[in-house]
């Protein structure tokens, strides 16, 4: 970091240099960008460095892309974006931003973003819905049916110059062979991707015809997708108009695959859906895989360039192996062929979290989670939020009701399964023969089986229990004074003869949990958290 830059960030990280006086600032660094989080305002810098594919070496240079940034970002986007203003420093004044003295620097004035209306922050706060993502496809597509478009944009979409784009990237991550790629999976993904190009090539020159290249947002991902109303678009590429100019698929792919890659599948196939809508032709989709693998391929490299950084410490860089490993599984993952279906159990006690944790997946999976409490309910002609509070072991909970609940249940997941959609039951399971039997039967239908045991200590059950009885919507009537007669009946899982056991307790972080059950279902890759890497 050069003297220019340090006295830059010492300035502007005091909060009375500011006219708007922030309470606190606090300052975030980028490989290319100093960004200050000024209160209400944030003042974005760009380092004076080159990077080959981009030069912000000189103020002038600054100057044009800080314009640059503020334009083309306004075409996704209103009131974000305020304007470009000046830092300046004089000998009475020091390093100001009231235009004192000469020029120094440049900065992209914006309207803070709070956190939760980042796509990636909400997601993880469990709230976004179909609504929320509805928005989002729609806005894409209307961003890019206004894209600009013309000659000197649609050379970037010839076959030669994706065929370029493609070589590069394995030329440039070979030196990660055997460190964050195997040679297998970069033999398949390499021989697929230029396969694909080759096969399709017409395809291809078509969709240059037909006006597909245009000046897109180039870096399309959760954290840049900003869920007011209208949804909006930030931080794309200005650096460099080839990173924008492309198919517009292209540019939606790296949202979805940004989508997969965070475990949310169902949602990145319903923003496809609804993209796609007039668009039925089944070559569009398989671009689409292709350059989901691309985008995903690229992130592996980046991810995989940190182990080299010589300021990295070494728990970053064995993160980054982590991160570049799962992201070329994923790309390997969009070539080759779907994993089979998948028949997903959840297992434990009343209260352990069962039904929460199924609906949670199953909203990320896009699938309907069939749940116990319900079909029992259904099954006898009860509305299913009618409560029965009925002693353990009778009413609609003897072993005879209890049974044929489970064989309705396992007759769904069956017609499911055969339909070629993942299927997750939400149930007790509390004896072996039931565990045994649906292992069977996701055998039989040569599905794979996860079975997710549930715990959690008696006092945060007896918690969850009392607060659940004052929900009049919950299905379940499970009770703490029927807890411990459960208990008392619940046949311990054997980790070593159940296929596919996973637990999930209180203690462990629910959205990582959920992104790798997702990313195993979906993709067929297990968490690579516990994998060792030589780096």
């Amino acid at each position: 970091m050069n003297e220019h830059v340090e006295r830059l960030i010492a300035a502007l990280s005091d909060p009375s240099i500011y006219p708007h006086r922030p309470d606190s600032v606090r300052v975030v660094q980028t490989h290319i960008s100093i960004v200050f989080l000024a209160g209400r305002l944030v003042y974005k810098l760009k380092k004076p460095i080159s990077l080959g594919f981009l030069d912000f070496t000189t103020i002038e240079k600054r100057k044009f892309f800080c314009r640059q940034e503020v334009e083309l970002n306004s075409r996704f986007s209103r009131g974000i974006y305020l304007g470009v203003v000046t830092v300046n420093e004089s000998p009475e004044c020091g390093i100001n931003l009231k235009g004192l003295g000469p020029e120094i620097e440049y900065a992209v004035l914006m309207r803070f973003v709070p956190d939760d209306k980042i796509l990636k922050n909400a997601l993880a706060k469990n709230i976004v819905d179909h609504t929320i993502i509805d928005k989002v496809a729609d806005s894409i597509l209307e961003y890019h049916s206004k894209s600009s478009r013309g000659p000197q944009i649609s050379i970037f979409g010839a076959p030669e110059v994706i065929m370029q784009n493609v070589l590069e990237n394995f030329i440039q991550s070979e030196g990660f062979i055997g460190r964050t790629i195997s040679l297998e999976t970069f033999e398949i993904i390499k021989t697929e991707s230029l396969d694909y190009l080759k096969r399709n090539r017409a395809f291809l020159e078509e969709r240059v015809k037909q006006g597909y290249i245009r000046d897109c947002h180039g870096d399309l991902h959760l954290d840049h997708v900003v869920l007011f109303d209208p949804i909006m678009l930030i931080d794309c590429i200005e650096f460099n108009d080839r990173f924008r100019y492309s198919d517009c698929l292209s540019d939606l792919a790296f949202l979805l695959m940004d989508l997969d890659f965070s475990g949310y599948p169902g949602f990145s196939d319903r923003v496809l859906a609804r993209y796609m809508k007039d668009s039925p032709e089944n070559k569009s989709y398989d671009l689409l895989r292709f350059y989901k693998s691309y985008r995903a391929y690229v992130r592996g490299k980046v991810q995989s360039f940190t182990l080299d950084e010589p300021e990295i410490d070494e728990r970053t860089r064995l993160k980054s192996a982590v991160i570049a490993k799962d992201y070329f599984n994923l790309s390997k993952a969009y070539v080759t062929p779907l994993p089979k279906p998948a028949l997903v159990i959840t297992c434990g006690m009343m209260g352990s979290g069962k039904s929460f944790l199924s609906s949670r997946l199953g909203t990320r999976l896009g699938i309907d989670t069939i749940r116990s409490d319900v079909v029992r309910k259904e099954s006898l002609g009860l509305e299913r939020t009618e409560h029965r509070l009925d002693n353990y072991g009778t009413g609609i909970y003897t072993r005879e009701s209890s049974d044929r609940t489970y064989g309705i249940m396992f007759d769904k997941a069956r017609t499911r399964i055969k339909e070629g959609h993942h299927v997750i039951l939400d149930a007790s399971f509390a004896q072996k023969r039931l565990r045994l039997e649906v292992s069977n039967l996701a055998k039989s239908l040569k599905a794979r089986f996860i079975l997710i045991h549930c715990e959690a200590p008696d006092d945060v059950i007896r918690n969850r229990l009392v607060a659940r009885m004052k929900d009049v919507k919950e299905p379940s009537d499970g009770r703490w004074e029927l807890y411990h007669k459960q208990k008392a009946d619940f046949e311990n899982v054997n980790k070593v003869e159940e296929r596919g056991y996973v637990c999930y307790s209180p203690d462990i972080d629910i959205n990582e949990f959920l992104t790798s059950i997702a990313r195993e279902i979906a993709f067929g890759f297990p968490n690579s958290a516990c994998q060792e890497f030589d780096v």
